[in-house]
Order: structure tokens, then sequence, then C-alpha cells
């Protein structure tokens, strides 16, 4: 049985879902077709000895476990280290219906608000980082989402419109009278399902003219497929992933400057909202290189009701620029050094918060 889910229905799963169990190995059979799948469509295929692993797949005299090994080893190499076979158990792929679509995952808030250790400490420096900008600078925090399963599912829709309403509440909040500027902090984005973080933050990634943008895309050698956001919608090309209908909401400011934060935990879908915002106007990355997973996966599942997330897309910006490894911010703030402050003296020496500051 061959399943395709929407591209990517879990682009970073492989950073925010558990390991397989070291036990966990398919049937030789299963092992066969994701070695076929990989060498057809894997994105870095080429680096792969594909006749070696089929030769040991055919092999009665082989070890199973070095066998599988290999085959693990082949995923890993062919998709930059962002694919993964998940088992029939794995929680992702636990059936919420008779059509067997991937339950959702309980994910971290649009802000990020965690129960898990240190979360304390990391809404303190959140805290620190939204003084060091004033009042005058909106701070937006984006965190990972994980709203897995087919893109049409019930459960993927409410939940995800869940995630973007609350960025777009969020944004809508803060854009008060005195707001001359915009962070996005997107440093701890481990990734997840992208088109609700492009959806919550449209009014930030609006240009000042209004014009639906084109954010980005996914490219492979012989096509590319837009990401776009018009008329309330994160669109793929001609397929709408997410609609806000009429609660999308617009910046009393459009085309407000946006300082943009990332760095080495920034993966997957948290880089393609970073490689959103790179080539709008007036925007500024600051921080450190990304986790270089700029990727995007679809999901096999396999006879057994296992699941391959099969990377063969690359991610690039508006200007159809990107190679899927790690996004370089136009700033580099050091290790220790206040990422926060240099974007707010960016944003201040800007015409639209000089212009206020009058």
């Amino acid at each position: 049985m061959r399943c395709r889910w929407a591209l990517p229905a879990l682009l970073a799963s492989v950073l925010l879902a558990p390991v397989a169990n070291a036990q966990d190995m398919p049937a030789l059979a299963v092992q066969a077709r994701i070695v076929e799948v990989l060498e057809r469509e894997a994105l870095y295929r080429d680096k792969v000895d594909w006749q070696a692993i089929r030769t040991r797949l055919q092999s009665a005299n082989a070890d199973p476990a070095q066998t599988w090994q290999q085959v693990r080893d082949a995923i890993a190499v062919s998709s930059g280290g962002h694919g993964r076979w998940l088992p029939p158990t794995h929680p992702l792929l636990q059936s919420s219906s008779s059509r067997g679509s991937v339950a959702a995952t309980p994910a971290p808030s649009a802000t990020q608000r965690t129960h898990e250790p240190g979360a304390m400490q990391q809404r303190t420096a959140q805290q620190r980082d939204m003084d060091t900008v004033g009042r005058r600078i909106g701070w937006m925090t984006v965190g990972a989402f994980s709203g897995s399963g087919p893109g049409d599912s019930a459960a993927w829709q409410r939940t995800s419109l869940a995630f973007a309403g609350t960025l777009q509440t969020a944004i809508r909040s803060k854009d008060q009278a005195e707001r001359c500027g915009w962070v996005v902090d997107l440093r701890g984005n481990g990734g997840g399902n992208m088109w609700p973080m492009l959806l919550g933050l449209a009014p930030l990634l609006e240009e000042a003219d209004g014009h639906p943008p084109r954010v980005g895309a996914f490219t492979t050698a012989d096509s590319e497929r837009s990401w776009s956001l018009h008329d309330g919608a994160v669109w793929h090309e001609q397929k709408k992933m997410l609609d806000a209908g009429a609660a999308e909401y617009r910046l009393r400011h459009p085309g407000a400057p946006v300082a943009v934060l990332f760095g080495p935990r920034t993966a997957s879908s948290g880089e393609a909202t970073a490689l959103a915002f790179r080539g709008r106007a007036a925007t500024r990355s600051f921080g450190q290189p990304t986790a270089g997973l700029s990727t995007g996966n679809r999901t096999e599942r396999l006879p057994d009701g296992s699941a391959l997330l099969v990377t063969g897309d690359v991610m690039v910006d508006r200007n159809g620029q990107g190679d899927g490894r790690k996004i370089a911010p136009d700033v580099v703030v050091g290790e220790g050094e206040d990422a926060a402050a240099a974007a707010r003296d960016w944003l201040l020496a800007q015409p639209a918060c000089a212009t206020s500051a009058r």
C-alpha cells in the first residue's frame, strides 16, 4: 500500500518525534521498498551505493541487524540527516480514523509556553529580550508546531488554525500606535509544520504595498512549487493549505520593519519561516547559522504500517535563493552577545521608527 500525504505533512517530525527503538526492524521486503523509494526520490541519493545495499538485502548469509543498519545509514545520508523511518507503533502514526490518518501530536503553543525544566529560565530570558528592545518594538516568539497527518484532516485543520490564530491574535494585541517595528524570534523553533507558522505571521510577511507575497518555494532539479499568502490563506502552489478566512489581520502600518532572530536550534519548518522573511523589504536577520535542515519531507506509508520520511526538496526564499543547508543571518551575533540589542539598534534606525520618534 502506498500513501502520499500532503507535502510536507511532517516537515520536521524527525526533530520533534522520538527516535525508533533499536529493536524495531522492518521485514526485508519493507527494507527493499525503503531502498526503492530513496533511490528514486531522495535529495542526496547520489551519495549512496544502492547496488551494494540491494545485494546485501538479497544475501541469505547477511546479518539482519547489520543489513538494517546499512539501510538506516542510507536513509540518513540520502536525506542529509532530515529523513527517518517510523515504526508502526510510533505516536505520529497512530490512526485517528479509519482512513489511517496520523494522530495529532501535542505541541508547544505558538509562543512556546512549556512546563518542561528550564521553561522559567526561557521565559525570563525572553522577558529580558523584550525589555531590551523596548515598548516601541513588538516581540513575537514563534515556537515549534507539529500538527501531524494529512493537511485535509479535521484534527490537523483545527489545531493548525488554533496555532496560527494565536499568533495573529498576539500580533493584533501588540499592534499599538507606538509600534514602529517588530522582532520575530525563531531561535528555539525546531520545526514541525510550516503552514500554521506562515499563516500566523502573515501580517508581518506582507509588503508595504499590500501585494500578496510569494514567500518561498520547494524546489527540485526540474520543478518549483511556491508558498504564498493571499485571500486569508496560505497556499502551496495552487493548493490552499490553511485558511484563516475573515479572521486574517493586517498591520496598522503594513510593511513595518522586521528583525528576524535565528540560530543553531532553528530547524526545518523554523528555517522555512526564516526563509519566508528573507528578501522582504525592511527586513534583516540576526543571530547564528541555522541547523541546516532547510529541506522538505513527504511521508511514504509502507506495507507494514510503518512510514518513511522522504527528503526530496530544497527550500528557497521568495527570490529563489536557497541550497538546503544552513541559513546564514545578515548580521552574525556571537555566542554570549546580545542579539536583541543588535535587532533593536537596527530597527530604531529605520525610517519608520526614526520618524515616529520625532
